[in-house]
C-alpha cells in the first residue's frame, strides 16, 4: 500500500471515528506516521482529500453501474429498469452494510453541490450508455423520478416494502420506454 493510500485509508477510519467536521489534517498525518506538510505532496488540501474519498467509496458502491453490463437478451425497457434498480439496491445495500459511512458520505456531499453535480453526471452519462438516450435533461428527469430509491435524503424511508414501491413506480414509467423511440 502506498502513502496516498494509507492516508486514505486512515482518513476513513478517522472520519468513521470522529465525524468529519472534526477531523484535522494534523489527526490524519499522526495516524500515518508523516508530518502534515507532507500529506500535500498527495492531497491539494483538506477538500481534495475527503472528494476523493467520497467518489472513492462512491465509485465501490456503485461499481455495477459504471460501466453497467448490458445483457443483450433484454428489452430496452428491462435493461432500464435494471439499471435503476441496480443504482438503488447499490445504494441500499451500502446504507445497511455502513451506514457510518453513508451518513458521512451523504453530509460530505450535501455541502458540496458541484460533487452533487458530478455525480449526477456520471449517472447520465452511465443511463445513456445503456439506454441510448441522447437527451441529457430527458435522462436527468428519469433520474430524478426514481430519486425516492436511491437518493440518500430518501434512506430512513428505505425498508421491506421498497422494491415493491420501486416496481409500482415502474408500471407508471415502462409505457414510456415500450412506445417512444430513443431520444
Amino acid at each position: 500500500m502506498n502513502t496516498k493510500e494509507k492516508i486514505l485509508e486512515k482518513a476513513q477510519e478517522l472520519l468513521l471515528e470522529k465525524g468529519y467536521g472534526n477531523v484535522s489534517l494534523t489527526d490524519i498525518a499522526a495516524a500515518v506516521n508523516i508530518s502534515q506538510p507532507a500529506l500535500y505532496k498527495h492531497f491539494k488540501n483538506k477538500a481534495d482529500l475527503w472528494e476523493l474519498l467520497a467518489f472513492n467509496w462512491l465509485d465501490a458502491m456503485l461499481a455495477d453501474l459504471f460501466p453497467y453490463k448490458v445483457d443483450p437478451k433484454k428489452s430496452r425497457s428491462e435493461t432500464i429498469h435494471d439499471w435503476f434498480w441496480t443504482l438503488a439496491s447499490a445504494k441500499h445495500a451500502a446504507y445497511k452494510a455502513e451506514p457510518v459511512m453513508f451518513k458521512l458520505y451523504a453530509e460530505y456531499l450535501s455541502t458540496k453541490p458541484e460533487l452533487v453535480e458530478r455525480h449526477m453526471n456520471d449517472l447520465i452519462d452511465s443511463l445513456g450508455a445503456v439506454s441510448g438516450m441522447t437527451d441529457r435533461q430527458e435522462k436527468r428527469c428519469l433520474i430524478g423520478l426514481f430519486s425516492r430509491f436511491h437518493h440518500p435524503m430518501f434512506a430512513d424511508f428505505w425498508d421491506e416494502h421498497t422494491q415493491d414501491d420501486f416496481e409500482r413506480t415502474w408500471k407508471f414509467v415502462e409505457p414510456y420506454f415500450n412506445t417512444k423511440t430513443i431520444l
